[in-house]
């Protein structure tokens, strides 16, 4: 008896759990549909869009890493051509040729001949990328001097002398030390051959800043091979010799790697710790050096960032379904409450109770997707004001005020290198007995001093006049007894002005003034108070400029063209953003008379205790 009261007491709890599952109400129901047409589907299209996320961003940080190869290629092999253009010129230069093969008597004749060549300095002041340029003779009468040096023993026994001579005019790269600076550099050399006869051998290093530049601009860890050997790289050295040795380590077991593609200039692959991707540096007439530029990322890297996507795109989808299942679940309650609000209300009239609530009467599920769509509609206006007020404030800190750079650029060479140098040039003249020689570079001297000693917005006017006067008296020595200066500073007090306003206009006045010319010729330099502005005039007697010409040169001035040019444009260009519209220059010539070009400034007086705020010494 005990036993039958069990079993139907466990068929009563059966039926119970059952009944609790059965979809007997609508709230149950709307779960169920939930469930089927929602979360599930959620579920799947969420994770086949994080799959596929994922493999797009791994997709797109290799296409990164490409192109960031790709663009540092092409910067390595715009450098580069650029030397082997240069390499060109010089292999094509006749007077370098000559300067070289002369047998010279004394030092005076070698001195003459190298003033008259300067195609290497040029090169240095014109492309940094280059770091030094030699040539190398084996003529012993040459001075080690603007490039040019005596082959010596040391250097003939060196390897890459050797192996450029045996090459016979090719172009080849490899490190070589500096027997200077004994500092490393990559070297373009070539011998050069005139007649079938050598001439010399060439090297030209390139600047390693600019290498270091280009490899950081990559923003991976790239380096760059020579014939397969790490020559220079963006990271630390200890760092980048690790990955190399890695990197070479997987070219050799190809069995672990994996291609992802490869082509006649290019191969990328990836292994478990390591993605790369090579690019080949094809470059004109260099056969014999192969250069390749090399990018590599941590493969856990790459893969970390796209599981960092795939966890925030599940994130996400459980974020949605929490959301969704709050919203249905607080609708459930309010329908469920609607409907039994009208169910009592449909009993209390079957009851003949007919006072229900007036809510019920119009608040429909019409009228609540209506009062959610306002709501709705209200909280996107919010967020867009929201969204459109932070997008203002953002730009609102990224917009910077632009500041007129007016710096003037400083010498890259290393003034007590040049003073010394300037020295022994004018003791050699003194001891050669050349005075004339001595004395003009005693000026130059003076007059490059003060040029390195610029490194401020303004100077005074009297120090720019006293920097122009040396200027002349080289003109002078120039020109001897053809020319003739006057420099008056008819004013009161001293002024603060530009650098470089005056020698430019005077340079100008040179050119195309007094080299025209075959008489006399004078220089005029006054400096006039004029209200609350200051004039500076420098005219001449020279050769002037034609009516044409000179319209042509007032309407480049007015329209603000040729900003760039060196010369009056420059000079224009400066005044104005500087001191403002306002000033500048005018010009007034006729041809045959001579020229006058006069400065509109303001005034700006010097007081006591400016100097030493300008060039930090006491005067």
């Amino acid at each position: 008896m005990i036993w039958r009261v069990n079993i139907q007491n466990r068929v009563v709890l059966n039926v119970n759990f059952f009944k609790r599952f059965q979809l007997n109400t609508i709230k149950k129901k709307l779960y169920v549909i939930y469930v089927g047409l929602l979360f599930v589907p959620i579920i799947l299209v969420g994770y086949y869009i994080s799959v596929e996320i994922r493999s797009e961003q791994i997709n797109t940080k290799i296409e990164e890493i490409e192109q960031s190869t790709i663009r540092t290629k092409q910067d390595l092999m715009s450098t580069f051509e650029l030397l082997i253009r240069i390499s060109d010129w010089i292999y094509q230069d006749e007077r370098l040729a000559e300067i070289v093969e002369r047998e010279y008597d004394s030092v005076y004749e070698v001195i003459q001949s190298y003033e008259t060549y300067t195609q290497f300095s040029d090169y240095l002041k014109y492309y940094p990328e280059i770091d030094y340029v030699r040539f190398y003779s084996d003529n012993p009468t040459l001075l080690s001097s603007v490039g040019l040096y005596p082959v010596t023993s040391e250097i003939t026994q060196q390897e890459w002398y050797q192996d450029t001579l045996d090459k016979r005019g090719q172009i080849v790269w490899r490190i070589i030390e500096d027997p200077i600076t004994r500092q490393h550099n990559l070297n373009l050399t070539r011998s050069v051959f005139r007649n079938n006869r050598l001439v010399g051998v060439l090297s030209i290093a390139v600047a390693n800043e600019t290498i270091d530049t280009i490899l950081a601009s990559s923003g991976n860890s790239a380096f760059l091979t020579l014939d397969d050997h790490l020559i220079f790289s963006a990271t630390q050295p200890e760092a980048t010799e690790e990955v190399y040795d890695y990197y070479r380590l997987m070219e050799l077991e190809k069995d672990n790697l994996e291609l992802i593609n490869e082509n006649a200039d290019s191969v990328q692959g990836s292994s478990s710790q390591l993605t790369f991707m090579v690019q080949q540096i094809p470059l004109n007439k260099s056969l014999i050096s192969d250069f390749k530029i090399v990018s590599t990322v941590p493969t856990q890297s790459i893969i970390e960032e796209a599981n960092r996507v795939l966890v925030t795109g599940y994130l996400l989808i459980g974020l949605v379904f929490l959301l969704s299942l709050f919203i249905l679940n607080r609708f459930i309650d309010h329908f469920n409450r609607r409907v039994l609000v009208l169910k009592e209300s449909m009993t209390k009239v079957a009851r003949g109770d007919f006072e229900i609530p007036e809510e019920v009467q119009g608040n429909d599920e019409i009228s609540d997707i209506y009062h959610e769509l306002q709501t709705t509609m209200g909280s996107l206006q919010n967020l867009l004001q929201e969204r459109y007020q932070h997008e203002l404030d953002q730009k609102n800190w990224e917009i910077v005020k632009k500041e007129a750079e007016f710096k003037l650029l400083a010498s890259q060479i290393n003034p007590h290198f040049l003073y010394n140098t300037l020295e022994t040039i004018r003791m050699k003249a003194l001891k050669n007995q050349d005075r004339e020689v001595a004395e003009t570079v005693k000026i130059l001297s003076k007059l490059m001093r003060k040029a390195l000693e610029r490194d401020r917005d303004e100077i005074l006017l009297s120090e720019d006049l006293k920097f122009i006067e040396m200027y002349l008296q080289i003109q002078q020595l120039r020109f001897g007894d053809r020319i003739a200066y006057t420099i008056r500073q008819n004013t009161q007090a001293d002024y603060w002005i530009l650098p470089l306003l005056i020698q430019p206009i005077v340079e100008n006045a040179f050119i195309h003034g007094v080299e025209k010319v075959r008489g006399e010729v004078e220089v005029w330099i006054e400096v006039f108070e004029k209200e609350s502005d200051l004039e500076i005039i420098i005219r001449d007697n020279g050769a002037g400029i034609e009516a044409n010409r000179l319209a042509t040169l007032r309407q480049l001035l007015a329209e603000g063209e040729g900003a760039n040019r060196i010369g009056v444009n420059n000079v224009q260009q400066r005044i104005k953003h500087y001191y403002g519209e306002v000033y500048g220059l005018s010009i007034e010539s006729v041809l045959g008379e001579g020229t006058q070009v006069t400065l509109h400034l303001p005034q700006k007086i010097y007081e006591e205790g400016d100097i030493q705020n300008a060039y930090g010494i006491n005067r």
